[in-house]
């Protein structure tokens, strides 16, 4: 409720001025290959969830994305629901958040939401060209979950990630561009991110955009006995409209 009330007030200053602002909505269809490691306790084990337990690495989803123009400055937000799941008969033991797994059949799931909420601001915007800085606030809720006959587990982490990044596009003729943006940060070994995307833009209307392109999203966190490390990548199609 505060990141909504946040936003609805900064939308309300952008709004009441004498700017012209302008609403843009996009929503995207991802298709992507998935590597992985994860781990859940002092003593657990380091488990790659495609190779060890035969989660399927290639899913599809959809991102949804709106972002508030008010010419060179822009509030955005995304939202994009991720999610894998797999079954095998593990042919050793398995320690997982404390719960020691037996080579049995076995069941798993990771669940990701991602949201992203963030400020733009375009040094160059004119003819098409746009050059631009971006501080986000990324935010990842994980939930991992093992289960076999008699044993079930999940282990949860929730992390708020502050990135810095840019944003790039270049104008072409017949009504084209070409795009991309780029964010993150590190911090060590113990925590780092990316988030990176390219693609061909086509303007068929005046407020209709249609865009194809590549995607990559690493990220990978080690605290507190807990380990993340997940790279996903892939093409994706995108279809914006602007209000």
């Amino acid at each position: 409720m505060k990141k909504l009330g946040a936003l609805l007030f900064l939308a309300t200053l952008f709004t009441a001025s004498n700017a012209f602002a302008v609403v843009d909505v996009e929503g995207r269809y991802w298709l992507t290959t998935m590597d992985d490691e994860i781990r859940s306790g002092a003593s657990g084990t380091d488990i790659n969830l495609v190779d060890d337990l035969r989660v399927d690495d290639k899913e599809n989803f959809f991102d949804l994305r709106a972002t508030l123009e008010l010419g060179s400055h822009k509030l955005r937000y995304g939202y994009m629901p991720l999610s894998w799941e797999g079954a095998t008969t593990t042919g050793a033991p398995i320690n997982f958040g404390g719960v020691v797994f037996p080579a049995a059949a076995t069941s798993t799931k990771l669940d990701i939401d991602y949201h992203r909420l963030g400020y733009e601001y375009d040094i160059i915007d004119t003819l098409n060209n746009r050059l631009g800085v971006i501080f986000e606030i990324k935010y990842f809720d994980i939930d991992a979950s093992l289960s076999s006959p008699g044993l079930a587990q999940t282990a949860s982490v929730k992390a708020p990630v502050p990135t810095i990044g840019v944003a790039a596009q270049v104008g072409l003729p017949f009504l084209l561009s070409v795009g991309g943006e780029v964010t993150g940060i590190s911090l060590g070994s113990a925590a780092w991110l990316v988030d990176a995307e390219a693609g061909v833009n086509f303007k068929p209307a005046p407020f209709v955009v249609v865009s194809g392109g590549y995607r990559l999203l690493k990220f990978h966190f080690d605290y507190d006995d807990d380990l993340v490390d997940i790279s996903v990548n892939g093409p994706f199609v995108m279809l914006r409209a602007d209000f």
